[in-house]
């Protein structure tokens, strides 16, 4: 009986050590390396999709800000029939849309790219002075693209003499010439640009709603789906 019995004892005590090497064993280096190659692969394929949606999602942003700033400025427009800087004031903008910080420029440029910073530019379409459109500008993190828009509430003229600093010219060639789908802007209405990776000094720096009819020149489209890079 005490040899059956040291036997039984052998045989759990074998099987306690089989258990403990199976334990201790673990993953192969092979099991470890193929593990790890499908996470790369894994990570390759999100990686890209990720930041595609990211950057989308930023230039909508941008776009949705743009539209509803130009909702802003255009309801004060009604009231004074003018976007110039004396009809429509920095302080007047800031009250009427707290949500955005408004940086208003007559001539000189301004580089900000400020997250929900709107840049608006009043620009002259038929007679010097006359204040009868608006360029907006804003910046879209993540995408380093600044998209613009501008609202012309009458038909742009080719020249206005005398020569005004502050024109939204038409033309199709010529310095800062304003074009829509290659042909000149002869139309009121509102339309669509962007620059990627605008340059951070010299002419056309910066995002700013100044840049059309500085560094042109400019083109535009009827939609930010079809928006041409400037």
């Amino acid at each position: 009986m005490l040899k059956s019995t040291l036997a039984r004892l052998r045989e759990a005590r074998s099987r306690e050590f089989e258990g403990e090497e199976v334990a201790e064993a673990g993953f192969t280096l092979i099991e470890l390396m193929v593990v790890l190659l499908i996470i790369a692969i894994l990570l390759a394929i999100a990686i890209p999709t990720f930041l595609g949606v990211t950057g989308s999602a930023n230039d909508r942003a941008a776009q949705s800000n743009l539209t509803n700033a130009l909702t802003e400025i255009k309801a004060l427009y009604q009231n004074s029939q003018s976007y110039a800087v004396l009809s429509i004031p920095a302080a007047q903008l800031a009250s009427s849309a707290p949500e955005f910080t408004w940086e208003q420029t007559a001539s000189v440029p301004s580089a900000n790219k400020g997250t929900n910073t709107i840049s608006e530019q009043p620009v002259d379409v038929q007679t010097s002075g006359d204040g009868l459109g608006v360029i907006l500008a804003t910046w879209a993190k993540g995408t380093n693209t600044c998209w613009y828009a501008v609202d012309l509430e009458s038909a742009p003229v080719a020249a206005i003499a005398p020569a005004d600093a502050n024109q939204f010219v038409s033309a199709t060639t010529g310095a800062n010439g304003e074009t829509a789908g290659g042909a000149a802007i002869t139309q009121a209405g509102v339309y669509y640009s962007k620059v990627i990776n605008p340059p951070t000094s010299g002419t056309g720096a910066g995002c700013n709603a100044s840049n059309p009819i500085t560094a042109g020149p400019w083109a535009w489209a009827s939609s930010y789906s079809t928006a041409p890079a400037s």
